[in-house]
């Protein structure tokens, strides 16, 4: 018999799959990229306190502004440049739906985040990726006559699962030649030390997406933020729903941002173990760290 249901839903979400990665209880957790680390609990009583304060009648509007401020500062940007989301998967979303119309490219590297076939394929979009060799190892001048025909580019950087990191020359030379957006996803950028935000002056086309997720060790709030150009950040706010952000976590990144030294020193931790594990197997036969 028919499901009923499937009159009503587009086809290709009709065959999809729902995104979901099993959560076991076990000591050691590695599946979601997640910190190792639960900030202290003195911390976290100081945020409920915190929010405890606020006025839950309220819709999060000066909240959510007073942390957009606060973060502009650390990066050293303008507050306009910055949108806040729910997780940056929000803010990929967005941009997907401010630019992609049915028969657009989207451009990424194979393999990559899980994420972003799945954005091409709720806008009726189609993929060209760009495969990454046996090694992982990046073919750029693949890359960049892909992503010169595409309406948006995403690069993960440094790339999830495959570690890959692209400089910033490469980055530089996909902006220049991109016909579309290039989203550069820096989930993980305090394990690798390379950002493009000093490129953002340069390339209007050009946007950063980050997390709270991963080193900040903030995923059961849901917080990221885009950082680009202030007109296409006005543009882009068209494309998420009023008030998507919450008060609680506006609040509890707020005080995290006083604490960079506690996330810096987890961050120097993961990176000297990383390191460690590298050199380990390289110890194995038939084993090489790239």
């Amino acid at each position: 018999m028919n499901d009923p249901l499937k009159q009503w839903i587009r086809p290709e979400l009709w065959l999809e799959t729902v995104y979901h990665l099993p959560a076991p209880d076990v000591p050691i957790k590695l599946n979601q990229n997640e910190s190792a680390w639960d900030w202290p609990l003195p911390i976290k009583k100081a945020i409920g306190e915190k929010i405890a304060e606020l006025p839950w009648n309220r819709y999060p509007s000066q909240t959510t502004e007073a942390l957009r401020e606060k973060l502009a500062g650390v990066l050293g940007q303008r507050a306009g440049q910055l949108v806040l989301a729910n997780g940056s998967n929000e803010i990929l979303q967005a941009i997907a739906t401010l630019t992609l119309s049915p028969g657009d490219t989207l451009c990424t590297l194979e393999p990559s985040f899980a994420v972003y076939p799945l954005l091409a394929k709720w806008r009726g979009a189609r993929m060209d990726n760009s495969v990454l060799g046996e090694d992982f190892r990046l073919d750029v001048g693949d890359l960049i006559s892909r992503s010169s025909k595409a309406k948006l580019t995403i690069l993960c950087n440094p790339n999830s699962p495959t570690g890959t990191l692209l400089t910033l020359e490469v980055i530089t030379q996909i902006a220049g030649a991109a016909s579309g957006l290039v989203i550069v996803d820096e989930a993980y950028v305090q394990y690798s030390g390379v950002s493009a935000l000093p490129l953002l002056d340069d390339y209007p086309n050009l946007v950063i997406a980050r997390t709270f997720s991963k080193a900040f060790a903030l995923a059961g709030f849901r917080l990221g933020y885009g950082v680009m150009g202030e007109a296409l950040a006005e543009q882009l706010s068209k494309a998420l729903l009023p008030f998507n952000l919450d008060a609680p976590t506006a609040v509890a990144a707020g005080i995290l941002l006083d604490h960079q030294d506690w996330v810096d020193d987890r961050t120097a931790e993961i990176v000297a173990e990383r390191e460690w594990l590298l050199g380990r197997r390289n110890t194995i036969a038939g084993a090489e760290a790239l």
